[in-house]
C-alpha cells in the first residue's frame, strides 16, 4: 500500500510540476496572480520531488525517515496552501481556489497515509 501512495504522490507531483514549469503563464492566469518565477520554481521542485518519490517507492527496502520526510513536505504544502487561501494571496480565481482545495486535500491524504504507513523502526 505504501508503494501505491508514494507512486500516486509522485504522479501528482510530476503532472503539476510539468504544468507549473512548462505552462507557467497559463498556470498563473488560472490561479490568479502568483509570481511567475515562483510558479516555475515550484514546478522544478515538484519534478525533483516526483523523482525522489519514485526512487523511494521502487526501492526494495523503504527507509522510515524518507517516508516521514515526504509526509512532512506534504504537511508544509497543505499549511502553506491553507494560508494562501485564507489570506487571499495569489490564488484568487474561483476555479483556482477550487482546484487548490482539491489538490490540498489530495496532498493531505497522501501525507497522512505516508505517515501512517511508514515502516516501523
Amino acid at each position: 500500500m505504501l508503494k501505491a501512495v508514494l507512486l500516486g504522490n509522485a504522479l501528482s507531483c510530476f503532472l503539476f510540476g510539468a504544468l507549473f514549469l512548462f505552462a507557467a503563464p497559463d498556470s498563473v492566469a488560472f490561479l490568479g496572480n502568483p509570481p511567475l518565477l515562483l510558479i516555475q520554481f515550484l514546478g522544478a521542485g515538484l519534478l525533483i520531488n516526483a523523482l525522489f518519490l519514485t526512487i523511494t517507492a521502487l526501492r526494495k527496502t523503504t527507509r522510515r525517515q524518507d517516508v516521514l520526510l515526504f509526509a512532512l513536505g506534504d504537511a508544509v504544502w497543505v499549511l502553506t496552501t491553507g494560508g494562501l487561501l485564507i489570506t487571499g494571496l495569489w490564488i484568487t480565481t474561483p476555479t483556482g481556489i477550487v482546484w487548490t482545495l482539491g489538490v490540498g486535500l489530495f496532498v493531505a491524504i497522501c501525507g497522512l497515509a505516508q505517515w501512517r504507513l511508514a515502516p516501523k523502526i
